[in-house]
């Protein structure tokens, strides 16, 4: 996609912006001060949630807090998707899992592109010593000590199955409080994760942890 056709897709409503720049952006997220979510320069974090450490544009994260305050106005309660049904002329943003914040279509094309490089705009690192990432590759953080290296797609997965640890077990289960619901199974991301995910993702967990060796910078 050229630089032109990006310009286009986050200019779509400009005039309707009205936080300033400045006001969304610190230098310190360009500046290395963030470990392996740091971004490269003349990116910073779009934080469509808190966690949501993706690296764009100042002007795609401004247009990410635009489309923030304006949800609620952008939703039909009484929809085919309940609470979470658009109203004409949107759709979900879909920037992480579960991201059902209605904007333009040309809004999730920047999103899904956004996701698509995220990769390629982290800013290199070797201030974390022996834990240090080779390129694209960041700390998954199951919690806060897991330094197992994944992509950033996997990070996020991670951050968001921990937001729904609680929503997925059943407390009067055979093991417990952490007897997982129906289609789900323990992580196992380390010894005693018991956060519930789906079978898919337990396995990306087993890839990820037996390539740990080979992401690890010299």
């Amino acid at each position: 996609m050229k630089l032109s056709s990006l310009k286009a897709l986050v200019t779509a409503a400009p005039t309707l912006l009205t936080v300033p720049l400045l006001a969304l952006w610190s230098p310190a997220q360009a500046a290395g001060d963030y470990g392996t979510d740091t971004c490269a320069a003349g990116y910073v974090w779009r934080e469509a949630i808190p966690s949501d450490h993706v690296c764009v544009t100042p002007q795609v994260r401004q247009q990410t807090a635009y489309d923030n305050s304006k949800a609620a106005s952008r939703r039909n309660p009484l929809g085919a998707y309940g609470s979470n049904t658009c109203i004409n002329g949107y759709v979900w943003r879909n920037a992480f899992n579960g991201d059902v914040v209605c904007v333009t279509p040309q809004v999730r094309q920047q999103a899904a592109y956004d996701n698509a490089q995220a990769a390629n705009r982290l800013a290199p690192t070797n201030l974390y010593g022996p834990d240090t990432c080779i390129s694209g590759y960041v700390w998954r953080e199951a919690i806060p000590s897991d330094h197992v290296c994944v992509t950033p797609q996997v990070r996020q997965q991670t951050t968001y199955d921990n937001s729904r640890a609680a929503s997925r077990r059943n407390p009067l289960g055979a093991y417990g409080p952490n007897t997982c619901v129906s289609g789900y199974v323990w992580r196992e991301a380390f010894d005693g994760d018991a956060v519930c995910v789906t079978p898919q993702v337990r396995q990306q967990v087993r890839d990820d942890n037996a390539q740990a060796a080979n992401r690890v910078a010299n």
